[in-house]
């Protein structure tokens, strides 16, 4: 991993840090931004990450989407009843969502100077990955992190 790639990582989570903060003085910023700034990071900034270690940026965007969740539930100005917390929990679905589609079409990408037996080796791997991952931040996420 290269400076550029860790300056990337850096700047994913201070994005989050600095939407968080101003959330948490300007109420619901932080939970509508959810959506908008993840795709962001996922789709646009991570770009680099996705060729140079597509394994390592997959878990670091589901990294940031439940960083970013528990960071809106612990931190985020506003009262945290039920309609907040189904808010949140919402626009945190959207999010992971548009997260596994840009993912998904990353991994397609990722393989395309490789020969056609390694590609598919390749896409299919990406794929259990994906799946992996997006099952185990699902569970996490709707059975202990969406009570608090």
């Amino acid at each position: 991993m290269n400076i550029r790639d860790k300056n990337i990582l850096v700047i994913g989570v201070g994005l989050i840090i600095v939407s968080n903060i101003i959330g948490h003085f300007a109420g619901p910023f932080s939970i509508f931004a959810t959506p908008f700034l993840l795709t962001v990071i996922i789709a646009v900034l991570n770009f680099q990450l996705y060729k140079s270690n597509f394994l390592l940026t997959v878990g670091y965007n589901f990294g940031l989407l439940l960083f970013n969740d528990l960071f809106i539930r612990f931190y985020a100005g506003g009262t945290h009843d039920q309609v907040g917390k189904a808010w949140i929990s919402m626009l945190f679905s959207i999010a992971f969502v548009l997260a596994f589609i840009i993912m998904m079409v990353y991994s397609f990408t990722t393989v395309y100077s490789l020969n056609k037996t390694v590609k598919i080796k390749k896409v299919l791997m990406n794929i259990f990955v994906l799946l992996t991952l997006t099952t185990l931040t699902g569970l996490l996420y709707f059975y202990k992190i969406s009570d608090i």
